[in-house]
């Protein structure tokens, strides 16, 4: 009986990976940039609050509110786009929830070093 090809065949992701440091170091890197969100998150909201009170209109807290999110979904977004090729996906999972939370740390890190922390005085 003859053999047909149905298709592209779909690999299996590589046998003997571990998955555990690659979690633990994501855990890790989400702790540091836990410190810096909540500080972000706080000082917009006082921010905005204090705008809002002096006389500032709502659209210009929730301008405030998006550049206080745009670091750090930047950062997310740039390691989520290597996502987008197959290969990339068939790899370790804990290498990529490693990766994207290196992304969400770094994204936060330039916001708040280059921009929350010089405005606080």
């Amino acid at each position: 009986m003859a053999q047909t090809f149905t298709g592209p065949q779909i690999q299996a992701r590589p046998a003997g990976g571990r998955v555990w440091p690659w979690l633990l170091l994501g855990v890790a890197q989400v702790a540091l940039a836990v410190p810096m969100l909540t500080l972000m998150l706080g000082g917009g909201m006082v921010a905005g609050v204090m705008g809002l009170a002096a006389g500032s209109t709502a659209a210009d807290a929730l301008l405030l509110m998006v550049l206080m999110a745009l670091g750090p979904l930047l950062g997310l977004m740039l390691p989520a786009l290597s996502l987008l090729v197959p290969s990339v996906r068939r790899t370790n999972p804990g290498a990529l929830f490693a990766l994207l939370c290196f992304g969400l740390l770094v994204g936060t890190a330039v916001e708040y070093f280059a921009w929350v922390r010089p405005a606080m005085g």
